[in-house]
């Protein structure tokens, strides 16, 4: 395997997505959060026996869960279909793990009798995480009947394709592999440069000619920092560099949204990176975002060429959540120790880029720093925005 993984390295990175899975188990059984999915991926014995998070995780989890959200909901209403035009788009979603986004956000547009104008939704995980989660989606009615129908196990039981959604083994540290799975080419595809994978030999799920949204949620600081950053420059190449059609032939753009740890070689970071190391756990991202600032800085180097932007989690629970969402989750559980609380949301924050089409002329001066660009998606003050989900 590429940069000299090991295998047991792998598995421990695949055991922070268990952690990930009750914590956010953990917040739903509590009311945190709206999430009757995730339960359905936990072990039968994880149910009878749910770990209860403390306070601390349990207000993360929803402060990083409600931004996300957040922003995919306005990329989904960026594309929505309008008279007289017809806009889908794609999201893919690297190193998604038991992630329950697709459904619940399908879920809630159903529910509020809106039209779902995502194409295709893609998961890429390690191989084993993709199997247990296929056999899970395809034996669940209620998660396989959300796909759109043609429901597939394929890849030898490593994944599983529908009509609106895939689920892909791949190592997102192996650039050439994972975008050859991912991407049919088209007419409309890019110029292929000489660091462009070779084409792909079989149907690919993305297509380059729809604008698309890329989710790295804690993904990154696993990675190091030349993969990650060829990574976001080839998304940033595939669905934002010019197109040789010219203006009939635009790029479709798109956003890529991050959730990250930054800032670790504090203290604080001393102390992660030693308890992560009991578990053989190691963060060779983590050099590459020492600030905030550092978050967006590796977004525009990639190719960014709309607004950009980052809020620490600490941010997105006092300037992002709606009032009474923020009174409502802080009345389920006493917060005993809110320095603490509030060190450790400093640690973690969600950012994001606008991809403009570089043959746009409003993206010609290059990316900018924003909380929200003129037709892209962005984390606002709850002053702007009082309605929810």
């Amino acid at each position: 395997m590429e940069h000299h993984s090991t295998l047991a390295e792998d598995a421990a990175v695949r055991s922070t997505d268990t952690d990930a899975l009750v914590s956010r188990c953990s917040a739903a059984s509590l009311a945190y959060l709206d999430d009757t999915i995730s339960p359905l991926f936990l072990a039968p014995a994880q149910r009878r026996n749910l770990d209860r998070r403390p306070p601390l995780i349990n207000l993360g989890t929803h402060a990083r869960t409600y931004a996300i959200d957040r922003l995919v909901v306005d990329f989904l209403d960026l594309h929505r279909p309008r008279v007289g035009h017809q806009s889908p788009c794609q999201v893919v979603s690297l190193g998604a793990g038991t992630d329950s986004r697709f459904w619940r956000i399908r879920n809630s547009f159903q529910q509020q009798h809106r039209d779902w104008n995502c194409a295709h939704w893609v998961e890429v995980d390690f191989p084993e995480a993709t199997s247990a989660k296929a056999r899970v989606v395809a034996s669940k009615p209620v998660l396989r009947d959300a796909l759109g129908g043609n429901v597939k196990v394929e890849h030898g039981g490593q994944g599983l394709s529908s009509t609106l959604y895939s689920l892909l083994p791949g190592d997102i540290r192996s650039l050439d592999g994972l975008t050859s799975s991912l991407v049919s080419p088209t007419s409309s595809s890019s110029a292929p440069s000489s660091s462009d994978p070779p084409a792909p030999t079989r149907t690919a799920p993305l297509s380059p000619s729809l604008p698309t949204l890329l989710l790295l949620e804690c993904v990154l600081v696993y990675v190091p920092p030349a993969a990650a950053d060829a990574l976001l420059a080839w998304f940033a190449r595939t669905w934002g560099a010019p197109r040789p059609g010219g203006a009939e032939d635009r790029a479709p753009g798109g956003a890529v949204v991050m959730y990250d740890p930054f800032g670790l070689d504090d203290k604080f970071g001393e102390v992660m990176r030693r308890n992560l190391a009991a578990r053989g756990l190691s963060l060779p991202g983590a050099p590459a975002t020492p600030t905030l600032e550092s978050l967006e800085a590796r977004l525009v180097r990639a190719g960014a060429r709309g607004q950009v932007g980052s809020r620490t989690v600490r941010e997105i629970r006092e300037r992002c959540l709606p009032r009474d969402e923020l009174e409502r989750v802080n009345a389920l559980e006493r917060i005993d120790e809110v320095e603490e609380l509030n060190l450790v949301l400093e640690h973690y924050a969600v950012s994001w880029a606008n991809l403009v089409p570089a043959d746009d002329d409003e993206g010609a001066e290059g990316a900018t720093s924003g909380r929200r660009g003129a037709g892209g998606i962005g984390l606002r003050d709850a002053v702007d925005r009082q309605e929810g989900l």
